[in-house]
């Protein structure tokens, strides 16, 4: 039986953010992405 290949697909990092997709986020994940928005690393798409 052949093996299969691991996909070598990876999404890229997500750099627009939703206000909505932010509300479901876990406390950890929701400081570090708002820090970068503040930052202007990341986009705040209203």
């Amino acid at each position: 039986m052949a093996r299969k290949r691991k996909s070598q697909f990876t999404l890229p990092e997500k750099q627009c953010w939703h206000l909505y997709s932010l509300q479901n986020l876990h406390p950890e994940k929701f400081i570090k992405v708002v820090g970068k928005i503040l930052k202007k690393d990341y986009l705040l798409i209203k």
